[in-house]
This record gives structure tokens, C-alpha cells and sequence, in this order.
């Protein structure tokens, strides 16, 4: 068994680990804040992905589009917070169901009529390859651990480090207290769904050096986003981070090992964490 195969798997499953985390952390983030379990989301990464393919055929420049992109579809999630989901907050889970499935709908519709149905690729960005092991790891995997870190690392300064991070941990902490202590609850509700309708529309930019921006492209990434969320805990950052790493490693490792089963992987590793920990690793009872 060759070491150098196995340390390179691993980098490869990290690279897959911080897709995962990139578009769970908003997930998550979310549904910690609101308590809206948001299918929605996908639909969201989607967007990320074509606004992002717009503005760099317009501009040329991929970070610059990737950043605008994001923005817009933060801009579109809080307008959608405002327009329905702030209407059933106090509704029971098979509203948020229906409602959050209604606008996957109707954003792949408006999709189909604004670009088409025809997928559409962008000009390869982050070209070239690294001798790793010696093996050719591609440049997009450095990248997407770097942007993955990133994010981390942004999602952290802005929970502990800022005046509205402390109003998001007041709020989701205490909903009563914090609004008899002033706070906005409609203000701090839409502005975090537009941080996590932001990390998803990031998420899909992101993608676009590997993959192309086609329509229903959110429904598998959000099928690993709640994959990655249930394990780690609805509403932890901590959690899904380590979920999302523990995901793109059993899956690497998986293709590597057990290539017949490496599909499976994911889904058996949520079933174990639901039968001996339901409410996820970091989740609380």
C-alpha cells in the first residue's frame, strides 16, 4: 500500500471537504439564526454560479465577478426573506418545506428563460497542476482549501468580532431577552439570511473553474449540504466544518479503498451518526 497515494487522497478529500463546508456553513448558519430549514439554498448556489458567469463575461475579472455575484444573491435571499419566509416563522416544518421547495421552482424556471437549459462553462481559471506524491493535483484543489479556510476564518471574525455577530449569537441565543434589550429581530432575521444566501451564491461561483452553470445544478450540492448539517449539528458552524472534512475524507478515502461503496459512504455515515447521536456531533439534545 503506497503511502504518497493515500496522503494524496486525503488532500483530495480536503479540496472536496471545503466545497461541502463553503456551502453548508450558510446552511447552517441559517437555520442557527432563523430556524428555517431553507431547500431554497440550492437554488441559491445556482444563481451564485450564473451571476458569477455574467459578470465575468461583462468585466473579465473572475475574483471581482465572483464577489458582485455573491453580493446579488445575498440581495435576493434577504429579498426572499422578506417576501415569504418572514411570513412563517411561527409555522410548522412542512410550510418551510413547501414554501423554500416553491422558490427551488421558480428560480430554475426563471434560470431556463433568462440563460437557457443548455449548460454553460466559463473560461478555465486557476490552470496548471502541482507534482504532489507524484501525483498531479490540480491547482483548482488548492484553491478551493485556500477559499474554504478563508471563509472560516471570515465566519469566525464575524460572529466574535463584530457588533452585528453579537446581535446574530444575542438573538439566537435568547430571541426574548435580546428583543426586550432593543435588538431588531426583522433586521437580524433578513440580514442573515442574506449572509447565508451570500456564502451560497460564493459557493457556486467558486465552482465554476471544474464545472458548468446549468439549471437543478443546487439539487446534489444541497443533498451533501444537509448531509454535512445533520452530522454536525443543526445550526453549528463548529459542526459542519468538521462533518463537512469528515464527508470529503470518508469519500476519498472510499473511492481509494472500497470504489464500489464510495457513494454510499456519506448516507451510512449519516444513518451512524442519527442512531447513536441524533442530534449531530456538536448538536444540543
Amino acid at each position: 500500500m503506497d503511502p504518497g497515494a493515500i496522503a494524496f487522497q486525503l488532500i483530495i478529500g480536503i479540496a472536496t471537504a471545503m466545497l461541502y463546508w463553503i456551502v453548508s456553513s450558510g446552511l447552517t448558519f441559517t437555520f442557527g439564526v432563523t430556524r428555517i430549514l431553507n431547500f431554497a439554498h440550492g437554488a441559491f448556489y445556482m444563481l451564485g454560479a450564473y451571476f458569477t458567469l455574467t459578470f465575468f463575461e461583462v468585466i473579465g475579472n473572475y475574483m471581482v465577478a465572483l464577489l458582485v455575484g455573491s453580493l446579488l444573491v445575498g440581495l435576493i435571499g434577504a429579498g426572499c426573506e422578506r417576501a415569504f419566509i418572514s411570513k412563517i416563522y411561527h409555522l410548522p416544518v412542512p410550510f418551510q418545506l413547501v414554501l423554500t421547495f416553491g422558490l427551488i421552482l421558480i428560480f430554475e424556471d426563471m434560470v431556463r428563460m433568462v440563460w437557457g437549459a443548455v449548460p454553460r462553462m466559463m473560461m478555465a481559471q486557476f490552470t496548471g497542476s502541482l507534482s504532489v506524491f507524484g501525483r498531479t493535483l490540480p491547482m483548482f484543489s488548492i484553491y478551493i482549501i485556500i477559499a474554504g479556510v478563508l471563509i472560516a476564518l471570515l465566519l469566525y471574525y464575524v460572529l466574535s468580532r463584530t457588533y452585528w455577530g453579537m446581535q446574530i449569537r444575542a438573538i439566537t441565543a435568547d430571541p426574548e431577552m435580546a428583543m426586550c434589550c432593543g435588538l431588531n429581530p426583522s433586521f437580524l432575521y433578513a440580514t442573515a439570511f442574506m449572509f447565508g444566501a451570500f456564502l451560497a451564491g460564493l459557493g457556486g461561483g467558486l465552482t465554476l473553474p471544474i464545472s458548468s452553470a446549468a439549471p437543478g445544478m443546487g439539487e446534489n450540492i444541497i443533498i451533501y449540504a444537509f448531509i454535512v448539517t445533520v452530522i454536525g449539528g443543526l445550526g453549528s458552524i463548529k459542526g459542519a466544518f468538521i462533518s463537512a472534512l469528515i464527508i470529503g475524507i470518508i469519500e476519498a478515502l472510499g473511492a481509494f479503498f472500497v470504489p464500489w461503496l464510495a457513494i454510499a459512504l456519506p448516507y451510512i455515515a449519516l444513518s451512524a451518526v442519527l442512531l447513536l447521536r441524533p442530534e449531530g456531533i456538536f448538536g444540543e439534545v
